[in-house]
């Protein structure tokens, strides 16, 4: 009762948000692109980030299909007008609660029934899962994939049955097709807890077979793909986030070129061309773009340490989106809640008060989760603990690429359930020791 309760209050709060927020020029920066390839696939059937109406329609692979296909299902049935985006948007706001619902009965492998309710609760009403429901981006649905995929992880682990683990295989190869940053995680995964569970080893293969067979069928027809022009292929992506990140100045030049004056937009362009001067060299002659990063970085060794081991992570999990409007808008929104009403109003001041807090406690829980002891065997007494690794290694994982890739709030959206259940884990411990210290 008390989950059905908490998964309608998420879905009354996601949908009452999408039905009210109004997001000036929805279309725009990423969001464009995830058009185009719908509108391609459903007029051409070719997944093509070639705007619609063009000559030429060019097929690539710049962009991961999952999240243009769950477009495109809706504008196939709807066409693309505003039925389209408002089923869109209602769709997202029910994936975004289910979510809710799914990291609760994850929580539920480890935690008590009190504590979990609690962790969901805290779900349900944080901001930045919310409002990302009112965009046409990713997070959405690679947020629910993930989610599920743990999920589905836990029960296979709990009743040692093949068919999940396959399950949940397929569902982390669909994340990585919505997200390309989740690819290699099922055999992480897998190889992890064969390694601390020995008795999971024979799941763990089912996990690694699973996970890779919808990557890899995407791989396949890749080949096939000849991407001569710039920024058409997924490589071409990744070389460009990586070059972005490992200038710290990054951010702000971005936005100082969008919402500067005069002078700030001369000096922001000055960096960027900076910045995409050396990702163009890193992607025509990758071993001297490599070099010259290498020789940036080596001028100020320890500013840079610095930057990667603590400030990169810290701004992952920090509150104020940075390419985009800021605070936990992507894009400019008009008429929100959290900007109308007092009580959102209230609720986002609350949970941004407590997210440094939040941070530190999920750190602990992830510590707590890697560093524990656990039996070399897995029989029906200790099944859940596995899906507590996996959530860890999943938060851990996701950290450790964005810190080396780009590190932004809006990419940490997909695992905030994950946060707080790690966070709810730390402070659910710190309790029961307390109470038996007072005993």
């Amino acid at each position: 009762m008390a989950l059905l309760i908490i998964t309608f209050f998420a879905l009354a709060l996601r949908w009452y948000y999408v039905s009210t927020a109004v997001i000036y020029e929805p279309v725009r920066g990423d969001a464009r692109q995830y058009f185009a390839y719908a509108w391609n696939l459903v007029h051409h059937g070719t997944f093509s980030k070639s705007p619609p109406g063009a000559v030429s329609i060019v097929p690539d692979n710049y962009r991961d299909p999952g999240y243009p296909l769950f477009l495109a299902i809706w504008m196939k049935a709807l066409g693309a007008g505003n039925a389209w985006y408002a089923t869109v948007l209602l769709c997202q706001a029910l994936l975004g609660a289910l979510t809710v619902t799914a990291a609760v009965q994850l929580g539920k492998h480890w935690l008590s029934t009190r504590w979990a309710i609690g962790a969901g609760l805290l779900m349900a009403v944080w901001p930045h899962s919310i409002a990302i429901d009112g965009y046409l981006l990713t997070e959405t649905l690679f947020g629910f994939l993930c989610t599920v995929g743990l999920l589905l992880w836990g029960n296979a682990c709990q009743h040692k049955n093949h068919w999940l683990a396959a399950a949940a295989g397929l569902t982390f190869g669909a994340a990585a097709l919505t997200n390309a940053i989740l690819l290699p995680f099922g055999i992480i995964l897998a190889a992890f807890l064969a390694w601390r569970m020995p008795a999971l080893r024979k799941i763990c293969l089912t996990l690694t077979i699973a996970s890779l067979l919808l990557p890899a069928s995407w791989s396949f027809r890749n080949i096939h793909i000849q991407n001569s022009a710039l920024d058409s292929s997924s490589r071409d992506r990744a070389a460009q986030n990586l070059v972005q990140g490992s200038w710290p100045s990054y951010h702000s030049a971005w936005r100082q070129s969008i919402l500067g004056n005069t002078a700030a937009k001369a000096g922001a362009r000055t960096t960027l061309g900076a910045i995409n001067k050396e990702y163009e060299t890193l992607r025509a002659a990758p071993i001297q773009g490599a070099k010259e990063i290498a020789q940036r970085l080596g001028i100020h060794p320890l500013r840079y340490a610095a930057w990667y081991l603590l400030q990169k992570p810290y701004d992952l999990w920090d509150w104020d989106i940075q390419i985009g409007q800021g605070d936990i808008y992507p894009y400019p929104t008009l008429n929100s809640p959290f900007q109308t009403n007092v009580v959102w109003l209230a609720l986002e001041i609350i949970c941004r008060t407590f997210n440094p807090l939040l941070m530190l406690l999920a750190l602990a829980g992830l510590l707590y989760a890697m560093v524990k002891r656990y039996s070399p065997s897995l029989p029906c007494k200790q099944p859940n603990q596995a899906a507590l690794i996996a959530s860890a290694c999943l938060l851990a994982f996701a950290t450790l690429v964005y810190t080396a890739l780009q590190s932004e709030p809006r990419y940490s959206i997909p695992f905030r359930s994950l946060e707080i259940l790690l966070a709810t884990t730390t402070a659910a411990k710190i309790i029961a020791w307390r109470q038996q210290r007072e005993t």
